[in-house]
């Protein structure tokens, strides 16, 4: 007999996790399978629910990036080797979309039945995990700045209005945006002007495909690098987001890595899969296929 622990984050998704999670107990235990729930109600549960030995067979994470994050964290800190699966159930869901998991509950459930896997990477951020992007730097901070309310009325929406804000920054020449960023890594040193930086573990980040060449199970850390930027340069550099080529723009710095150190002037706090997490200096690594993800 089966037993699965749902780690869910109730409110993800205006709530739409409840309904999920109902559905899926239904379905399931038709089968005969035993079903641990488990409720986030603060920042850390999902990692310490993920870390707690109760005999289950397989961990569903249901909720947005940062509930995986935790649940991602709590599983390599116990060296547990449980298979995982994963619900979208919030505004973005990066990971998720990029692998093609199904939204659907029934054809998630039938995917959970079939237990096909498939080992995949994880990034390390100074003592973070993370199992799609760790960036810093311009936009990074967008997804605390939108409140719960418009994520609820607009969705992913929300987030685009508050990225054109941002943009509107590059305007005013008198505000320092851009911060200097020392990179260091067999692949690529040196020291730019920056406006971000993101790294990359599958090829979707904020709902674009902003590492087109990464792979979940390639053993590297996929870099891209925007230099600070005029205003008047924005729109070639949205037009080759748009064409998939703005890793050819000449202010964009991509490259692929197992490990490098970042170091910076200012204080710049890194967020991994939309948590805040530590402070620049921290070196990034892979850890790989540390993690079996359960596949469609």
């Amino acid at each position: 007999m089966k037993k699965y622990k749902i780690i869910a984050n109730p409110k993800s998704g205006n709530e739409t996790a409840i309904e999920k999670i109902s559905q899926i107990i239904e379905i399931m235990s038709e089968d005969g399978c035993k079903i641990d729930l488990r409720l986030t109600g603060k920042s850390g549960d999902a990692m310490e629910f993920a870390k707690e030995d109760d005999g289950e067979d397989i961990i569903i994470s249901i909720g947005g990036d940062g509930t995986l994050n935790e649940v991602v964290n709590g599983i390599i800190d116990s060296d547990k080797e449980v298979p995982l699966a994963v619900l979208s159930g919030g505004t973005v869901n990066d990971f998720a979309n990029a692998m093609k998991i199904p939204t659907d509950v029934e054809e998630f459930c039938k995917m959970l039945k079939a237990e096909k896997t498939k080992a995949v990477d994880v990034g390390v951020a100074g003592e973070r995990k993370f199992i799609n992007v760790a960036a810093g730097g311009m936009m990074t901070e967008i997804a605390y700045n939108v409140p719960e309310e418009k994520k609820t009325i607009f969705g992913r929406a929300a987030y685009y209005i508050e990225a054109l804000k941002e943009v509107t920054k590059l305007g005013d020449r008198r505000k320092k945006n851009y911060f200097n960023l020392k990179i260091e890594s067999e692949e690529y040193t040196a020291e730019e002007k920056v406006l971000a930086f993101i790294c990359a573990n599958s090829i979707s980040v904020g709902g674009f495909e902003l590492a087109p060449k990464a792979t979940v199970d390639d053993g590297y850390i996929d870099m891209l690098i925007v230099k600070d930027l005029d205003l008047s340069e924005i729109p070639t550099l949205v037009g080759n987001f748009t064409r998939g080529k703005h890793i050819e723009h000449e202010k964009v710095i991509y490259f692929q890595t197992k490990e490098m150190k970042l170091s910076t002037d200012k204080s710049i706090t890194v967020d991994v899969d939309g948590e805040r997490a530590q402070k620049l200096p921290l070196t990034f690594k892979v850890l790989e296929k540390a993690i079996n993800l359960i596949i469609k």
